[in-house]
């Protein structure tokens, strides 16, 4: 019998596993989303109706498939990052729809059984405001940043606040939790993924994908990211990350334009 021995970890080509993994993708999904599936299913009484205690575990099973689920897909992003076949779909769009997107999606997938949404929004921008850029590439950042913060402030306030500004010629959004470091050098690797740092809760907070892909995605757009702590007469204090995307001149024409 003809045997061979597995290559060095030194000689592997991280790229290719990133390839493999990213084709595989499909395989890893599908798991994720009959829970999903099933899960909405009987809680829309397919198969009959349901105790409280039912509608609280079933709706339980249903919130943590959804998180999986986009644990799973920043994960599988990032070997696209890594294997160098990550594309971006970009057009004109109003900003304003996406940011409400994002609103809709936090309440809709994570925190459907409550009845107060625990996300403090501020949307001032105008209808009329639009970016180029890939929406969904664009919303995911914005929401990935959003579910960081819950992870590390669960009982704390998040708040999401957007503005315009003009003289820039800008569309600034704001993602902000409640804890912050003990050193603010530390902000300096808070996009990386080693970076880890203690709270003056005591607590440690590290890097989730969320945060690496952010910077990915903000990047390609010609757009700026940052992080920090807010201001000492901003209540409460805590740590805000910071998107600023470049305004589209102008909307996008339609086909009749074009012709």
């Amino acid at each position: 019998m003809t045997t061979y021995k597995p290559h060095s970890p030194k000689n592997i080509d991280f790229q290719a596993v990133a390839e493999a993994i990213v084709r595989m993708a499909p395989a890893y999904r599908a798991p994720y989303v009959s829970v999903i599936g099933y899960s909405e299913a009987l809680l829309e009484g397919l198969s009959g109706p349901l105790t409280n205690a039912q509608r609280e575990d079933i709706e339980a099973i249903r919130v943590s498939g959804w998180e999986a689920l986009s644990n799973l897909n920043d994960i599988l992003d990032v070997m696209l990052l890594m294997s160098g076949e990550i594309e971006y779909n970009k057009q004109i769009f109003p900003i304003r729809q996406m940011l409400n997107d994002v609103l809709r999606d936090v309440k809709r997938t994570y925190y459907q059984a409550q009845e107060k949404l625990p996300l403090v929004a501020n949307i001032n921008v105008d209808e009329d405001a639009n970016i180029e850029g890939d929406e969904h590439r664009l919303r995911q950042a914005i929401l990935g940043l959003i579910n960081n913060a819950f992870i590390t402030d669960s009982e704390g306030q998040v708040s999401l606040k957007a503005y315009l500004d003009a003289e820039a010629k800008q569309v600034c959004i704001q993602i902000q939790d409640s804890c912050h470091v003990s050193s603010e050098d530390d902000y300096t690797y808070f996009f990386e993924p080693s970076w880890m740092s203690k709270l003056e809760s005591g607590k440690w907070r590290q890097m989730q994908w969320q945060s690496y892909l952010a910077h990915h995605f903000v990047d390609a757009h010609d757009g700026e990211i940052s992080v920090g702590r807010t201001e000492p007469t901003v209540e409460p204090v805590g740590t805000v990350v910071e998107i600023r995307l470049p305004l589209a001149d102008s909307v996008t024409p339609s086909a009749d334009e074009e012709k």
